[in-house]
């Protein structure tokens, strides 16, 4: 491997590309050979520099598979990896030629781990440089798809800087608070859970770049059912974080019936997303005060989740054992 990367150059970008990447795809790959493939790879990209450009659509065909290998985390960090230094080599417009096709593709699966290559390569060549392109993605009138994979590069960025997105939250706050109100609900969907993650990494700051997103949000909150009033309950939950004790009363207000209506859901995914979100509310004691805690909130938490169903769920149960504590502790003891 140190051979075949020290003469990478003389060798040449074609019979390196040309034998690792069929390698890479074999099915009876493990993973060590695998990852010896990847570092080769990884250190050819460095010595060839701008020699890799006409093979960056080969190099993400094969690399792009492994950013959605959830149960891997070793090869999702090797995938983004080549790809930050793929998008080093070749230059933004390589690599968004390369990547553009792919935004309004009919597959989710390919739409998704192209909006994880385009938010690496933001990342690797920084926030500001992508910025046009996600605008231009969130902007687009021919195609919901394209716009959906818009708000998921927004959520991947966010989830990879985590707090380096303070720089860049209000430019990227603004390129999803429109499709809020979008036509279609999976763009609607995939916007609120872009800016959760948005506001999950800026935490505690940066409450006043999700100004223009709060009145479609709320909006979105009272119309909204099922998975899409999931997504606009986190980013709600998420923002209400971030604010002042008065703000947060208000907010607070507004979410509160919905969140408790949102207690008898049968869906386990939606009791999830509520059980976080009264637990970011008792954050802030002004906006939930013991007694409409006492009174409002404890009877059906305790009806609703303290159950024999509930108990068979690992998942769920750690969930409502948390926000049993955290009322415990604003409430005291005697009370829960």
């Amino acid at each position: 491997m140190r051979q075949v990367s020290a003469r990478a150059r003389t060798l040449g970008a074609d019979a390196i590309f040309g034998q690792t990447l069929p390698l890479l795809m074999s099915p009876t790959l493990d993973a060590q050979e695998r990852h010896v493939l990847v570092k080769l790879l990884d250190r050819a990209l460095l010595r060839l520099g701008d020699e890799a450009r006409p093979h960056v659509h080969r190099i993400l065909v094969v690399v792009e598979p492994m950013l959605a290998d959830a149960g891997d985390r070793f090869a999702q960090a090797e995938a983004r990896q080549i790809i930050s230094n793929l998008s080093k080599a070749a230059g933004l417009p390589a690599m968004l030629a390369a990547l553009r096709p792919d935004v309004d593709h009919a597959d989710a699966f390919v739409r998704r781990t192209t909006a994880h290559a385009l938010a690496v390569v933001g990342a690797a060549l920084g926030v500001p440089q992508l910025l046009p392109f996600v605008r231009a993605l969130c902007a687009s009138r021919k195609s919901q798809l394209a716009r959906q994979t818009g708000a998921l590069v927004v959520q991947q960025t966010a989830g990879l800087l985590r707090s380096g997105v303070l720089p860049h939250l209000a430019e990227l706050a603004g390129c999803v608070a429109g499709l809020l109100t979008d036509g279609t609900a999976a763009v609607r969907t995939s916007a609120a859970l872009a800016l959760a993650a948005l506001a999950q990494s800026a935490a505690p700051y940066g409450v006043e770049a999700f100004a223009s997103a709060l009145p479609p949000l709320w909006a979105g909150v009272r119309a909204h059912s099922g998975r899409a009033l999931a997504a606009f309950l986190s980013a709600a939950g998420h923002i209400v974080a971030l604010m002042d004790a008065a703000d947060a009363a208000a907010a607070v207000h507004r979410l509160l019936p919905v969140v408790l209506r949102e207690f008898h859901a049968p869906d386990e995914h939606m009791r999830l997303v509520v059980l976080a979100v009264i637990r970011r509310c008792l954050a802030h004691p002004q906006a939930l005060p013991r007694a409409q805690l006492l009174a409002d909130v404890l009877p059906p938490l305790f009806e609703c989740f303290w159950t024999r169903r509930v108990a068979l769920r690992p998942r769920t149960a750690v969930h409502v054992v948390n926000a049993t504590e955290d009322m415990a502790l604003r409430v005291g003891a005697a009370a829960v």
